[in-house]
C-alpha cells in the first residue's frame, strides 16, 4: 500500500545546457528572522525580520554550496544537511575578526547566490529553521608566491526540508522581497 502524500507529481527533463557552477557570493544575517513567505513549495517570495545581510564576495570558481539528503528508514527520518565552503583571500586583521563571530554564532541565517544569473533559482535560502554553523575555518599563508594567503570557512546546518530558492534574479529584486531586513 502506498501512501498518496509520498507519491511524486512530475518527472525531470535535461533541458538546455545553460547551468553554471559555484557560487558568487554569501549574505549573512547579522539579525533575525520572523517569518519566510512561500510563493509555492520551495520558492520563497519575502523574508520578514529585522537587521542586515551582509555581502561576502567570493572569487570565481574557490567555494561551493552542497546539500544531501540522509535517510534513515529505520528511524524514519529524512535530514537535509547544506554545506557551504567560502575561501577569503589575504590573512588580515578584519577578517580574522569576522571569522572569531561567526564561530561563536550557533544560527547562522545564510542566502547563498550561486553563479546561475539571469536564472531566478539563482538565490538559496540555507540554514532557515535551525541556522548553519561556522564548523571549520583553516587559515594559511601558503609556501610559495603563487599559494592561497587567506581563510577557507566551512559552515553546516541540517534541516527538516531541502533548501529553498528565493525568488528573485538579482540583488535589487532580492532586496525587494526583504521586509525590515537590509543587505549591506
Amino acid at each position: 500500500m502506498s501512501n498518496a502524500a509520498c507519491q511524486i507529481t512530475s518527472g525531470f527533463t535535461l533541458g538546455c545546457r545553460d547551468n553554471v557552477g559555484s557560487i558568487k557570493q554569501i549574505y549573512i544575517l547579522s539579525g533575525s528572522v520572523t517569518n519566510v513567505t512561500d510563493a509555492s513549495e520551495g520558492l520563497i517570495s519575502s523574508i520578514t525580520g529585522s537587521g542586515e545581510f551582509f555581502n561576502f564576495e567570493l572569487f570565481r570558481e574557490t567555494s561551493d554550496y552542497t546539500e544531501n539528503v540522509t535517510v534513515a528508514p529505520e528511524n524514519g527520518t529524512v535530514v537535509y544537511e547544506q554545506n557551504v565552503n567560502a575561501v577569503f583571500f589575504k590573512m588580515q586583521t578584519a577578517t580574522r575578526n569576522q571569522i572569531k563571530v561567526l564561530a561563536q554564532n550557533p544560527t547562522i541565517r545564510m542566502i547563498v547566490e550561486t553563479n546561475n544569473a539571469g536564472n531566478t533559482s539563482q538565490y538559496v535560502y540555507v540554514g532557515e529553521e535551525y541556522g548553519m554553523q561556522l564548523l571549520t575555518s583553516a587559515g594559511g599563508t601558503g609556501t610559495l608566491f603563487g599559494d592561497r594567503n587567506g581563510y577557507t570557512l566551512t559552515f553546516t546546518g541540517r534541516e527538516p526540508n531541502p533548501a529553498a530558492f528565493i525568488s528573485a534574479s538579482n540583488e535589487t529584486q532580492l532586496l525587494a522581497l526583504l521586509d525590515g531586513i537590509t543587505i549591506s
